[in-house]
């Protein structure tokens, strides 16, 4: 495949699905922002960064696919940016930050009422 290929290809996923990160985002406008939250949504890519911080969009529903054993493992090891975003990469960051640089973390989890807070911290824990 010749790369101006990969390159469209991958400008056709960014436009189907978003980017993984908002700060790769052409324009940072809430029309933008939104848009682009709502296409992961409906790709069930409920986990989004933002730099250091991961949104994630409560799906109302379980998706099997983001919360397997062998999802986990996957993160496990993994610096942040090395894979989608998602709840056990920022665990992973948290328990790196404690092992290895011997650093308290904090993990804030918020949200309003419904929106999955609870799911979370379960999944950080």
């Amino acid at each position: 495949m010749a790369k101006n290929e990969r390159a469209r290809m991958g400008k056709d996923a960014i436009k189907e699905r978003g980017v993984d990160d908002l700060v790769l985002l052409s324009k940072t406008t809430e029309e933008e922002i939104v848009s682009n939250l709502e296409k992961r949504y409906f790709h069930d890519l409920i986990y989004t960064n933002i730099g250091p911080v991961l949104i994630s969009v409560n799906p109302f529903r379980r998706i099997d696919a983001l919360v397997t054993e062998e999802c986990l493992k996957s993160y496990r090891g993994r610096y942040r940016h090395e894979l989608p975003p998602h709840v056990y990469a920022l665990a992973e960051e948290a328990y790196r930050g404690v092992k290895n640089e011997e650093m308290s973390q904090c993990v804030i989890i918020s949200g309003e009422s419904g929106a999955g807070k609870t799911e979370a911290a379960k999944l950080v824990m």
